[in-house]
């Protein structure tokens, strides 16, 4: 008896990684399987670009949907303020890019012009799809930064 539940149950894992995901992520008519979302944050009011602000190192960002407190993923500036954050294929099937968000809580330590406290958000915007021969990747870019009170 336990043979044959041992059994099914092993049929019934190849049946379940031999198929394929049919309510993934679909962009311009392509199955995605991956996203990446690059942007760069600088220290000023906002987090954008303004006259000579310097770049924002060191700052956690977040990737986010729906207004969820689950994040995504996220990422850490590096000394030019880049950030680049990647989406596994699992998460996929919760990213919606119309509901997705990037978002830096405040305070951050590494600047002092920064409100107290708050977060600064930005819209993603699709900038290509890449295709491979094992995935196709989906490009996003970070609209303007906002700050916000939580």
């Amino acid at each position: 008896m336990k043979t044959s539940h041992t059994a099914f149950l092993i049929s019934i894992l190849l049946l379940a990684s031999s198929s394929s995901l049919t309510h993934g992520l679909i962009l311009n008519g392509l199955p995605i399987g991956a996203v990446r979302v690059n942007g760069v944050l600088f220290c000023s009011l906002d987090g954008n670009l303004v006259g000579n602000s310097p770049p924002l190192s060191g700052a956690i960002v977040q990737l986010s949907c729906a207004g969820s407190q689950t994040n995504l993923g996220q990422a850490l500036t590096n000394p030019a303020g880049a950030f680049v954050v990647l989406v596994r294929i699992l998460d996929t099937l919760l990213f919606d890019p119309s509901t997705c968000f990037v978002r830096v809580n405040l305070p951050v330590a590494t600047c002092s012009v920064f409100p107290p406290n708050g977060a600064l958000t930005a819209s993603i915007n699709l900038v290509n799809i890449v295709q491979t021969a094992i995935l196709n990747i989906a490009n996003f870019t970070t609209g303007p930064f906002i700050s916000s009170v939580l």
